[in-house]
């Protein structure tokens, strides 16, 4: 192992130094597929770590000023947007402001 990452270091020196043999290529690109296939586990880890996230995000409705800066730039993208602290203090009084009972 160590001889092969020594090969593989001593390939990517020549690459950088401006070496034009094939078989350098060919060696940092294997290499560099290898390293790309070993990570894939994490990369898929760590996507679904990010989506599921989003979706309790999305779901506790944490991102909603993230939605209400998006839905300001679209449609009205002339009118400025309210600060973060206003924008909250807003939702709360809508939230909580006047009769919130079914009977």
């Amino acid at each position: 192992m160590g001889a092969r990452l020594t090969g593989l270091l001593r390939s990517l020196i020549a690459v950088l130094r401006g070496a034009r043999h094939p078989h350098v290529f060919a060696d940092t690109f294997r290499w560099l597929r290898s390293v790309r296939l070993a990570l894939k586990p994490l990369t898929t880890a760590r996507k679904l770590l990010e989506r599921s996230w989003m979706a309790i995000r999305r779901l506790s409705g944490d991102d909603g000023y993230e939605r209400y800066l998006a839905h300001r730039a679209a449609v009205h993208p002339d009118m400025p947007a309210l600060p973060r602290r206003a924008w909250f203090a807003h939702q709360l009084q809508q939230k909580w402001s006047g009769i919130k009972r079914c009977c």
